[in-house]
């Protein structure tokens, strides 16, 4: 849910007024980039800032699908990062960055609302996908114990119940050794002459 709100504001605040009644989507990405840094041409749809909330929206749909908080972080990342360096941008030529009339909108604080957004998300499925990783059954973690009044028969002597930590007897080996003076018999209880 994050995730999905995060790229709907990022992608919806290109179409607001960013600054001096300018749209987001009206501010070309090479003017970032260049020395002569925002002028006043404007952007086609898609050479504009528009062409990077789509993309960002587009790597945060897969990370919904995925479910992987890398893209969802990489998804942030571009969103914030370009909006950051508008604002550098902006402040280079503008001397001032104020809310008001021919100041700044409310544009690009959509965007931003949504970068941080998608940077929540992308904290929550870490923390989700590393919780499923390391969790074991409630079985293998707290064995279960004979309850109170069950019988339980076993091979140990009396007092010796599972769960006191005695280990049972080992079994006691029932057949008859020999011992010195039978000498008619071997170490099996047989006769030697019997063969």
């Amino acid at each position: 849910m994050l995730a999905v709100l995060g790229a709907a504001a990022a992608l919806l605040g290109v179409f607001a007024d960013w600054y001096g009644s300018r749209t987001g989507r009206s501010f070309r990405i090479t003017q970032l980039f260049t020395s002569t840094g925002i002028t006043g041409d404007k952007a086609a749809l898609f050479n504009g800032l528009f062409l990077v909330m789509l993309v960002a929206a587009v790597v945060a749909a897969l990370a919904i699908v995925l479910r992987s908080g890398w893209l969802s972080l990489l998804s942030s990342v571009l969103v914030l990062g370009f909006t950051i360096l508008w604002m550098v941008r902006q402040y280079q030529v503008a001397d001032s960055l104020l809310f008001g009339r021919g100041g700044l909108g409310w544009g690009w604080a959509s965007t931003m609302i949504g970068g941080f957004l998608l940077l929540l998300s992308a904290a929550a499925m870490a923390g989700r996908s590393g919780q499923g990783r390391h969790a074991r059954p409630r079985h293998e973690r707290y064995p279960e114990e004979p309850s109170h009044g069950e019988v339980v028969e076993g091979p140990w002597a009396a007092g010796d119940a599972p769960g006191t930590g005695a280990a049972p007897p080992p079994p006691q080996d029932r057949r008859p050794r020999w011992r010195p003076g039978d000498e008619g018999e071997d170490e099996g209880g047989r006769g030697r002459d019997a063969a």
